[in-house]
């Protein structure tokens, strides 16, 4: 290992993959900050589903929970997320859907924000995979959704969602 030639090789490869790895998180997307506004009201029209009984092998169970702007300002949702990776959640306005969001902590943040105008409606869907968990993972179960907004009343809403996973 007193090869001078290969000092410089593994110098050089540990700078350029420290580089790298500057490069790859400061490009990552940050979670937005949303400012509480004065006249954002947010109306959520359903907190729980019940799926009843899920088809094992019948796809995705999707529900979207309706929710709407009822005050006088824009009301901005962001920072989606769910209680577990077998559920994938995002939020729908006027203006598109934003992407598809995951597990707090198991997954960056979009960056996406979501605008209502005042009288606007929008959803956040739920999409759980009961196939996820395997075999094992028939039974009942329960899973959560979150989301921020600016609405200085409900800055963080968790909506929920239950159902028995059958063969």
């Amino acid at each position: 290992m007193n090869n001078p030639k290969i000092i410089i090789g593994v110098v050089i490869t540990t700078v350029l993959l420290l580089i790298g790895a500057v490069f790859l998180l400061s490009s990552a997307p940050t979670k937005p900050k949303l400012e509480k506004t004065n006249g954002v009201k947010l109306q959520v029209l359903e907190n729980s589903f019940d799926f009843k009984n899920i088809p094992f092998g019948g796809g995705l169970a999707i529900h979207s929970y309706a929710i709407k702007n009822i005050g006088d300002k824009d009301l901005q949702i962001a920072n989606l997320a769910t209680s577990c990776t077998c559920t994938k959640t995002y939020g729908k306005t006027p203006a598109g859907a934003g992407p598809k969001s995951s597990m707090k902590g198991m997954s960056q943040s979009s960056g996406w924000v979501g605008t209502l105008k005042p009288g606007e409606s929008g959803e956040v869907v739920a999409e759980f995979d009961p196939t996820f968990h395997g075999p094992s993972g028939v039974g009942p179960i329960s899973r959560n959704i979150s989301f921020e907004t600016n609405d200085p009343d409900n800055p963080y809403v968790e909506l929920s969602f239950s159902g028995t996973v059958v063969k």
